[in-house]
C-alpha cells in the first residue's frame, strides 16, 4: 500500500513539473512572438499597410502557441508564420541613421536577443537595417497638414466587450508593450527591465477572470513606467470612480495631509482644514488604502507618486459620499463628507473664484495665471502689476494654452531656446531625434508691457507638463528665482492610445529636456530655493508656501 502511495505522489509531482515548464515555455513563446509580431508591425512595409490584418494574425496565433509544448516545435511554428508573410524589398545600403542628434530605445542589439533561428533573426536585422520607409496604418505624425513632434497609434479600439477574451486581453498587453518599446523616449530610464515585463504580465492577463480583474491588471502593466503622463480611463469605470473631495491631498512626513482647497465655502461646511491628518476612508485606514493604490499608480517621481495616490484614495469606493476619519491637534474626527465631480468643482470655481490678481503689499503681487483664460484680462493684469516691486507667479496649477502662448513678451524681453526636444521619427520607430525647441507663441498683438521686476514662481508636485515648461522657461529670465517643492518631472506632448475593453492609456512621447538644467523628466523644474513642508506649518497658514513666497518676494 505504501508502495502504490509512492507511485502516486512520484507520479503527481513529475506531472506538475511537466505543467509547470510548459506552462513556462507557453510564456516565454508567447513573449518571443509578441516581440517579433510588435518588430514587424513597424518595420514589414505590407505589415504596416495592414497586410495581413495584424490583430488578428496575433489572435491567431496566440491560439496556436499555447498548444505548443516545446521550443523547437515554436522555432519550426514562427519560421511557418514569418514564410506566410509577403516577402520585402530591402534598400541597398544602410538606411538607419546614424548622428549625434539620434537618441535610440531600440536598435540591433534588442533584435539579437530574440529567441528565434539564427536565419530569420538575420532577416529581421536585414529588415531594421535596409529598412525603406513607406506609408503605416497604425502609426502617424499627422493631424491634417500638419506635422507633430511626436508619433500617434491608430488602433482598432475592440472597445466592447469590457471583459475580453484572453486573446484580446493578450492583445492590450502586447499592444501596450509594444508602443513603449518603440515610441516611449524615456523607456531606458523609466520604464526598467521591460523585457522582464512582458513575461511577468502574460500569465496574469491570462489569469483575469472577470472585466475588474483586468482593468486593475491593465492599471499594473501602465504602473510600470514611472511617467507622471500615464493616465488610465475607462468611461464606465471613470463615471462611478472620479469623485473628489473639495481639497488637494498632500504627503507630508510620511501621512497623507487634507492640503490646499480652492473651495472656501465647502471646507467650512465640512470644517475641514489645511493640515488635518488622513487616517481612514470608508472604515479603511489610509495604510491598507495606500497599499491597495501602490500597485496601480506611477509617477516620474516620489512626489508625483504620493500626489497621484493621494488624488485616488477617494476613488477607491464609488459614492459621493466619503466617511472621513481625521487627526487634528491630537483629536480625531469622524465624519461624513460630500464628494464632488469635476463638473461640480467647477461650476463652484466658477461662481466662487478668487481676484485673478491681488496686491499682497510692500509692492509685491501675485498672480493667479492658471485662471486667466481671455487676453483681455492678460493685457489688463500687466497693466496694473507693470510697476509692482515683486510678483508672484502662480504655477502650482495647470495653465490654459491659449494664454501662455500670448503671455511671454510681458516678461521676456528677448527670448532664447530654452530646451532640446526629441521626437520621435515615424518611419523608424525606437529613433528620436533632437531639435532645440520653445514654447510656440502667437503672434505679438496684445503689445502688453514688459515687466522688469523680481519674478518668483511658485511651484509644487501639482505642477506638470505645460505648467513645467512654463516656470522653466521663466527660470531664465534675468531677476527670477523659482520656489516651492519637486514638480511631477513630466514634459512633452502626451497621447492615448486604445486597447482592447474600452481602455484608454497615455505616455509622455516627447522628450524635453531644459537648458541650464531647468528641467529634466523625473527631477522637474530645477528649484532655487526649496519650501519644506510639516503638519504643524501647514496648520499655521491657510496657504504656507505662498507665504514662503511672499516672504522671498520682499527680500
Amino acid at each position: 500500500m505504501k508502495t502504490r502511495i509512492a507511485f502516486i505522489v512520484i507520479v503527481i509531482m513529475v506531472l506538475a513539473g511537466k505543467l509547470q515548464a510548459q506552462t513556462k515555455q507557453q510564456i516565454n513563446n508567447l513573449a518571443t512572438f509578441a516581440k517579433v509580431w510588435g518588430f514587424l508591425k513597424y518595420y514589414h512595409p505590407q505589415v504596416a499597410k495592414g497586410n495581413p490584418n495584424w490583430d488578428e494574425e496575433w489572435v491567431k496565433s496566440t491560439l496556436t502557441i499555447k498548444k505548443i509544448e516545446t521550443n523547437e516545435e515554436f522555432k519550426r511554428f514562427i519560421i511557418n508564420w514569418y514564410s506566410s508573410i509577403p516577402k520585402v524589398k530591402l534598400s541597398n545600403t544602410i538606411t538607419q541613421l546614424n548622428s549625434d542628434s539620434v537618441y535610440r530605445v531600440f536598435n540591433e542589439k534588442d533584435i539579437k536577443r530574440y529567441n528565434i533561428p539564427a536565419g530569420m533573426k538575420q532577416e529581421l536585422m536585414n529588415l531594421y537595417l535596409y529598412h525603406q520607409p513607406d506609408s503605416s496604418k497604425y502609426i502617424s505624425n499627422l493631424s491634417g497638414p500638419y506635422k507633430l513632434d511626436y508619433v500617434w497609434h491608430n488602433e482598432e479600439a475592440f472597445a466592447n466587450p469590457a471583459y475580453p477574451d484572453e486573446a484580446h486581453r493578450l492583445l492590450a498587453l502586447v499592444r501596450y508593450w509594444n508602443i513603449i518599446n518603440y515610441f516611449y523616449p524615456h523607456k531606458k530610464e523609466f520604464a526598467p527591465n521591460w523585457n522582464k515585463v512582458l513575461t511577468d504580465f502574460i500569465p496574469q492577463f491570462m489569469a483575469d477572470k472577470d472585466a475588474a480583474e483586468y482593468r486593475q491588471t491593465f492599471m499594473k502593466l501602465t504602473a510600470q513606467i514611472k511617467d507622471s503622463h500615464s493616465f488610465f480611463v475607462q468611461k464606465e469605470w471613470d463615471a462611478a470612480h472620479k469623485q473628489n473631495p473639495p481639497f488637494l491631498v498632500y504627503y507630508i512626513d510620511g501621512k497623507y495631509i487634507i492640503g490646499n482647497s480652492q473651495y472656501e465655502q465647502l471646507m467650512k461646511k465640512h470644517d475641514l482644514r489645511a493640515g488635518d491628518e488622513i487616517l481612514a476612508i470608508n472604515g479603511r485606514s489610509i495604510d491598507d488604502c495606500v497599499k491597495y493604490l501602490t500597485p496601480l499608480t506611477t509617477g516620474s517621481n516620489a512626489a508625483c507618486l504620493h500626489r497621484n495616490i493621494g488624488e485616488s484614495l477617494f476613488r477607491i469606493d464609488t459614492g459621493n459620499t466619503a466617511n472621513l476619519s481625521t487627526r487634528r491637534n491630537g483629536m480625531v474626527i469622524n465624519q461624513q463628507i460630500s464628494l464632488y465631480s469635476y463638473g461640480d468643482l467647477y461650476q463652484h470655481r466658477s461662481k466662487n473664484h478668487p481676484p485673478l490678481w491681488v496686491n499682497m503689499g510692500n509692492g509685491v503681487w501675485y498672480v493667479r495665471f492658471c485662471k486667466i483664460t481671455d487676453n483681455k484680462s492678460l493685457v489688463k493684469m500687466y497693466n496694473d502689476i507693470k510697476d509692482a516691486k515683486s510678483m508672484i507667479w502662480e504655477m502650482r496649477d495647470y495653465p490654459y494654452f491659449p494664454t501662455v502662448q500670448a503671455f511671454l513678451p510681458g516678461l521676456i524681453a528677448r527670448r532664447v531656446a530654452n530646451e532640446v526636444n526629441y521626437d520621435g521619427e515615424l518611419f523608424y520607430p525606437g529613433m528620436f531625434k533632437a531639435k532645440v525647441d520653445q514654447i510656440p507663441l502667437a503672434p505679438d498683438t496684445l503689445k502688453l508691457p514688459l515687466y522688469k521686476g523680481k519674478l518668483i514662481v511658485l511651484v509644487n508636485e501639482f505642477t506638470q507638463s505645460l505648467a513645467e515648461s512654463v516656470a522653466a522657461e521663466l527660470s531664465n529670465r534675468p531677476n527670477t528665482i523659482v520656489v516651492g517643492r519637486q514638480t511631477a518631472g513630466a514634459t512633452g506632448n502626451m497621447l492615448f492610445t486604445d486597447f482592447p475593453g474600452g481602455i484608454e492609456d497615455s505616455y509622455t512621447a516627447v522628450k524635453v529636456v531644459g537648458l541650464n538644467n531647468s528641467f529634466k523628466q523625473g527631477q522637474g523644474v530645477k528649484l532655487d530655493k526649496k519650501i519644506s513642508l510639516s503638519i504643524k506649518r501647514m496648520q499655521s497658514s491657510p496657504d504656507y508656501e505662498l507665504q514662503q513666497a511672499y516672504l522671498e518676494a520682499v527680500k
